[in-house]
């Protein structure tokens, strides 16, 4: 990626998928403000040309305005868009339960709490909506970078706040007050209010989530983690699933069972691992 005046040209290398991906979602999403303008494409160099968007410092509280995004950029698809991206993957929930049988924990009545669907939704979901990936100015947050892009439920990208930021290299911990504003923000925006357990639950159980996205090839990585720790920029895979077990810990009107489950492993866990502490930021970090 370079930058040519008020242009910004990218190039993607080595996935004509992840190209295409890109290019059909960010002309999906032109119309919501939230993206840059997609100027000209080069499909057999898989180069494009985008608008180069203002980026501003950002405020403390910017985890409203990328809340506020994400609803935009969320709304930007309905039924009518699909088999344009490819529909968002959902987890499955097997590799988590041998791990959590690998660790010695009982699981309970968890497994019915954890028959995940496809939701049905058209939301344009970013893929790797990640501290980095975002911009800011007077007209609100903006988002680049979507390889990863996908049809599914936006629900999975405004939990980021409560998880952790599950894809990210940077795992950081939001203040209670400043997600509960930005996720009442983000329903605001788009006019309806939903639980987000669900959605939390699906992160804790995805294995993929404790490494960078070069390494999700389809390895086991909750087999890994038994026996093996390892660093991912800020903190380590078992820091990561710590603290989304302590989260899903809470959750115990909408999942009982789950939330039970979490907190017993998440004993098992602090017997069995060393402590790995999550950072609670109230600034922008990349």
């Amino acid at each position: 990626m370079w930058v040519d005046g008020d242009r910004i040209i990218k190039q993607v290398v080595g996935d004509p998928a992840a190209f295409e991906r890109e290019v059909t979602a960010l002309r999906l999403a032109e119309h919501t403000g939230v993206v840059p303008r997609v100027l000209d494409v080069d499909h057999e160099k898989r180069t494009m040309v985008l608008e180069r968007l203002r980026s501003d410092p950002f405020e403390e509280d910017w985890v409203v305005d990328y809340a506020r995004g994400l609803a935009r950029l969320h709304m930007a698809t309905g039924p009518e868009h699909a088999g344009l991206l490819p529909r968002q993957q959902v987890p499955d929930p097997v590799p988590f339960l041998r791990f959590v049988r690998a660790m010695e924990v009982e699981i309970g009545g968890a497994e019915d709490e954890l028959a995940f669907e496809d939701t049905g939704k058209f939301d344009l979901v970013h893929g790797d909506p990640c501290p980095g990936n975002d911009m800011y100015s007077p007209r609100g947050a903006r988002f680049v970078d979507f390889e990863g892009a996908a049809l599914g439920d936006g629900l999975t990208e405004v939990v980021y706040l409560r998880m952790g930021f599950p894809t990210c290299a940077t795992v950081s911990e939001t203040p209670r007050e400043l997600r509960e504003a930005a996720e009442q923000a983000y329903f605001e925006e788009r006019g309806v209010v939903a639980g987000l357990e669900d959605a939390c639950v699906r992160w804790l159980v995805n294995g993929d989530a404790l490494v960078q996205r070069a390494e999700r090839d389809g390895t086991d990585h909750l087999a890994r983690v038994v026996g093996e720790d390892w660093f991912w920029y800020s903190t380590t895979a078992r820091g990561r699933l710590m603290f989304r077990a302590r989260v899903v810990a809470t959750f115990t009107e909408t999942h009982p069972e789950m939330s039970a489950l979490a907190r017993r492993l998440l004993d098992r866990m602090n017997q069995v691992w060393e402590p790995q502490p999550i950072e609670a930021r109230r600034t922008h970090v990349s």
